[in-house]
């Protein structure tokens, strides 16, 4: 038996999306054994069926019967396409599937919401599901998932290379990886005690304000730079429907400021909200006026114990661990029943 595990090309190089699948995969093949199944990322409507189909016989025709695929989902190539993978995937006896979800499309972008019912019974068809969270597979039950087995990731891995000679210095900064158009809050940012950095290009609104305008950087290059000024990162957003799925999804956000050895600023409807409690790995709070407070007071101390319990964490993040449990896992739940 061999496991496959489909992995996105195509996107953009700070697609998040692409970054994730190909994270796994990573993790999957070179740690797990996995055999990668390579999906290009295009306009699908310029494919006949019948080109459609040849494709797809393309990318997986190392797959034999008795075999089990790991579908990324989604692959941002649309319901349907997927829906043919499975079918293919289907047509090999005793082939079995699992549905990875990294997002749900239909509860991420206006208008989107029509098509949650293709996405259900996407899921359906699976042997096994990993979701994002209990409380986004709540939510999909609700909806009408029905696959009998389904694990919880909880956590994006974030694999990376931290020199851990040292621990991040105790600085009262905030980090957010984000830019001003498309997080309003960053550009009310008042702090004049607590300093703002963010991955953004000034472009004349941040005058004045106590922001430090860092540009975007490439993933090594951030996680050590934030290792190196400390302080704190923030998951974050007032758009409504963001702020929505948030309460749901997996913030592969959260990851990168843990990978980099930094605690974390978060709100109480995060799902990861009680384990960054209950392990110290940073503040919950209900406000930004309520995190700026508490940075404000936060002493060395506080701050150095907090760093200890981040870095003890960061093992897991930074050696994939928590992808080779899932997967893992996964395989293991299919034939043990």
């Amino acid at each position: 038996m061999q496991v496959h595990i489909t992995n996105l090309h195509g996107q953009d190089s700070k697609s998040t999306a692409q970054r994730a699948q190909n994270m796994v995969t990573e993790v999957a093949t070179k740690q797990l054994g996995f055999s990668e199944m390579g999906l290009y990322f295009y306009d699908v409507s310029t494919d006949s069926p019948d080109k459609l189909s040849g494709r797809l016989d393309g990318i997986i025709s190392s797959l034999r019967m008795g075999d089990v695929v790991i579908l990324q989902t989604p692959t941002w190539n649309g319901v349907a396409y997927e829906n043919c993978l499975l079918d293919k995937f289907r047509d090999y006896r005793g082939v079995k599937v699992v549905a990875f979800i990294h997002d749900i499309i239909p509860w991420m972008f206006e208008g989107s919401a029509g098509i949650l019912t293709d996405y259900i019974k996407l899921y359906n068809r699976c042997d096994l599901v990993i979701s994002p969270t209990e409380k986004m597979t709540a939510r999909l039950r609700k909806h009408g998932l029905t696959v009998k087995k389904v694990i919880n990731q909880e956590f994006w891995d974030h694999p990376v290379a931290v020199d851990t000679a040292m621990f991040p210095p105790f600085n009262r900064v905030v980090n957010f990886i984000g830019q001003g158009k498309k997080f309003d809050f960053v550009k009310n940012w008042s702090a004049a005690d607590v300093k703002l950095i963010l991955t953004d290009t000034n472009t004349g609104w941040g005058a004045g304000k106590n922001i430090e305008f860092i540009g975007y950087q490439n993933d090594a290059d951030l996680v050590s730079r934030m290792h190196r000024t400390g302080g704190f990162g923030l998951v974050w957003s007032e758009n409504p429907l963001v702020r929505d799925y948030m309460k749901y999804c997996v913030s592969y956000k959260l990851s990168t400021y843990l990978a980099a050895g930094i605690p974390v600023i978060v709100e109480p409807d995060t799902p990861q909200a009680n384990t960054i409690l209950t392990k110290k790995l940073g503040l919950v709070v209900n406000s930004l006026d309520e995190a700026v407070e508490q940075v404000k007071q936060m002493t060395p101390a506080d701050y150095q114990e907090m760093v200890v319990a981040v870095e003890h964490f960061a093992q897991l993040i930074r050696g994939g661990y928590f992808t080779k449990r899932l997967l893992t896992q996964a395989v293991f739940d299919l034939f043990y029943d």
